[in-house]
């Protein structure tokens, strides 16, 4: 046998024993779609350092714009026979996901093992108010991982020229109450009559936000979490509900809240002609990036609350990742594998210090913290902080139930009529609920209530 040909034959073999030991030479695939197009950290980052810790598998990223887009194209893959392993969807269609049957709940895939493929399983390390969001019993149906919570970002040398803080490092005192954010206005305002004082959106989730922190619920038998029966009326309808879209319109008529989209306020940020904005902590490096980049400082705080009665808590956002059921076991074991990689303090860290999203884990937070990064770098630490001082309650962990995506969308309309058009705020969330509570009524019907 000549020295080519023998070599092509020791190379056979390699290739063959390869094949037969599952070494580099037939690696699984695993597909992971999420919703993070502009995200480098995730291509960059995580598949480099999972394929280097674990060369067996080929970590495959799909990024598609948009909660909604992402999931219907799931939908289409999984009638196809051919969906992702992983999927991130958000948050707020928790439910839904659920009752699909197409997730493998989190918890029974691991079995109670307490480590996959060397990795610890740090499901009891995940920080309190997203374990309460993302269990029920305490026990895991998807895991939590882009976690975010509403905050206000200030632009603080704003603030000071306007006489709402003497340093533009207090942050503590940004305005935390709604009459300390409209006195805020006032003055900013005054000084920069060119400028806008607050813009946040017209969104259902600061209304849940609000009437959680008033220690109202969103929707009936304690946001779907009681154990009398699932959700079948929204609650938002409430006068905690009423009060706080009833300081909407007064911010709205005194010309201290401005309408308008992303599109918008980024060059207003930009250039120094938006104050204070309140939305996702997950916008801090974004919002931080900008202030660096036009030499103003930016501070953040807790979201706003209604100072005539006891504050309670914030809820959660963000979004999960969900497991498919039905998977060969490799495959369920290689992303089971990377789900418990993502968890590692490591890669807690650099998820959270390239995004903003709240570090997931204690083990994380700790990371950080011996790292000095929330010192040299408090905007990033608000919102650990506001669901850390936010009471472990029903209230608080947010409301589930399978419309809550459709319910959500009608927010929009309803508020523009109620603070745009000036109509009565009473009628108007009555006619929202009575909407709202149709859409429930249609999805308990096709999927039967357990409770």
């Amino acid at each position: 046998m000549n020295k080519v040909l023998r070599k092509i034959f020791i190379i056979s073999i390699l290739f063959f024993i390869g094949l037969s030991s599952g070494s580099v030479w037939a690696k699984t695939t695993i597909q992971y779609w999420h919703t993070w197009k502009a995200n480098t950290w995730l291509p960059g980052e995580l598949k480099k350092e999972f394929e280097k810790a674990y060369p067996q598998y080929e970590l495959e990223l799909l990024a598609i714009k948009g909660y909604n887009k992402v999931y219907d194209l799931y939908t289409l893959a999984h009638e196809q026979g051919n969906p992702p392993a992983i999927l991130q969807a958000t948050g707020s269609n928790t439910q839904a996901p659920r009752d699909s049957g197409w997730f493998k709940p989190l918890h029974e895939a691991i079995g109670g093992r307490t480590e996959i493929n060397g990795l610890p399983v740090r499901l009891d390390e995940i920080v309190g108010p997203a374990a309460g969001f993302f269990s029920l019993d305490g026990k895991f149906l998807e895991m939590p991982f882009n976690a975010s919570t509403p905050i206000i970002f200030a632009n603080m040398d704003m603030l000071v020229q306007a006489g709402v803080v003497a340093d533009v490092n207090d942050f503590d005192a940004i305005p935390e109450t709604w009459s300390g954010v409209e006195k805020a206005c006032a003055q900013i305002v005054a000084t920069f009559p060119d400028a806008d004082c607050i813009n946040f959106g017209a969104s259902g989730w600061y209304m849940e936000n609000s009437l959680a922190s008033q220690g109202a619920f969103l929707a009936n038998n304690q946001n779907g979490r009681g154990d009398e029966s699932c959700v079948t009326e929204v609650l938002f309808n409430s006068q905690e509900g009423v009060d706080w879209i009833n300081w909407y319109k007064t911010m709205h008529k005194a010309g201290y809240w401005v309408h308008y989209g992303k599109a918008d306020y980024n060059p207003k940020w930009a250039n120094s002609k938006l104050a204070m904005h309140l939305t996702s902590s997950a916008a801090a490096r974004g919002r931080v990036d900008i202030g660096e980049g036009n030499n103003f400082t930016v501070g953040a705080n807790r979201m706003m609350y209604n100072q005539d009665v006891p504050y309670v808590g914030n809820t959660i956002g963000g979004g999960m990742l969900l497991l498919t059921d039905g998977l060969d076991p490799e495959v369920e074991e290689g992303a089971l594998t990377l789900m418990m990689f993502m968890l590692q303090p490591e890669m807690v860290a650099g998820w959270h210090k390239s995004t903003g999203y709240i570090p997931i884990t204690e083990s994380g937070v700790k990371f950080l913290e011996a790292e000095g990064w929330f010192e040299a770098n408090p905007t990033f630490a608000v919102a650990s902080k506001q669901l850390a001082n936010s009471a472990k309650v029903p209230e608080t962990s947010g409301a589930i139930f399978g419309s809550f995506k459709s319910v959500y969308k009608l927010f929009g309309g309803a508020f523009k009529d109620i603070i745009l058009n000036d109509l009565d705020t009473q009628e108007g969330l009555d006619r929202l609920k009575a909407k709202a509570d149709l859409l429930i009524e249609e999805y308990n019907l096709l999927v039967p209530c357990e409770g």
